[in-house]
């Protein structure tokens, strides 16, 4: 982890929603802000611990975990650049992150005060509608997700993660997956066995190409079928 100095207004990585603001409120958000840089697998910040800052992702990709047993968490989603994490503890009812977001490459952070955070949304309604345009849009990706995961078989939520990854996530083809197998499988409520089954029957069907971590999609249409199918 490294810590950098803060300099919001010469930031090139900046959200659109930053882009609308003024000097002044650029100045509140820069004295409110700390950059941060994490390394593969660091701990950005843990469930239940108190949220006082709401994160926004400059760089890199980030796992989101929801503890569901003792020793076993759920992978909600995978964020990337431009992510705001930490968004549901505006109204400061319970003051805690309701998931743990652990770095899964190398990442860049903005660790930005939540009640400074809350001043900008008060003073700029551009600036506010951009944010909530973008929680809609995450929550709608996330339900989109939920209800596929609960209503396909095992293939069909396969083809849907890896739909995912290359059109949501990575936005290339090839794409590393940067997940273990138990990791992906966790994203889709299953085991690491019955995940790494799966992606060899894709594999000899000639439906996609493995190697390591790095995933390529071969026959689009015969993927998008099983994913439609369930």
């Amino acid at each position: 982890m490294k810590i950098n100095e803060n300099k919001c207004g010469e930031c090139k990585i900046k959200s659109g929603a930053v882009s609308i603001l003024n000097k002044d409120e650029i100045d509140i958000l820069e004295n409110a802000c700390s950059h941060i840089d994490f390394n593969k697998g660091e701990l950005i910040f843990k469930e239940g611990t108190p949220s006082n800052n709401i994160v926004f992702v400059r760089d890199g990709f980030i796992k989101l975990c929801k503890k569901v047993t003792a020793n076993r968490d759920f992978i909600l989603s995978i964020a990337k650049r431009g992510a705001y994490l930490g968004i549901q503890n505006l109204n400061r009812k319970k003051g805690e992150y309701y998931f743990s977001a652990v770095a899964i490459t190398e990442a860049k952070v903005c660790f930005i005060n939540i009640e400074s955070f809350n001043i900008l949304l008060k003073r700029n309604g551009i600036f506010a509608s951009e944010i909530i345009s973008y929680i809609f849009t995450d929550e709608m990706n996330y339900f989109d997700r939920l209800i596929n995961n609960i209503q396909q078989q095992l293939p069909g939520r396969l083809a849907n993660a890896l739909f995912y990854f290359r059109d949501s996530i990575y936005d290339v083809n090839p794409f590393n997956i940067n997940l273990t197998k138990s990791e992906l499988a966790s994203l889709i409520g299953t085991s690491r066995e019955s995940v790494s089954r799966i992606l060899k029957e894709f594999q000899v069907a000639g439906i996609i190409k493995m190697e390591r971590s790095k995933i390529t999609i071969l026959d689009e249409e015969r993927l998008k079928e099983i994913k439609e199918k369930g």
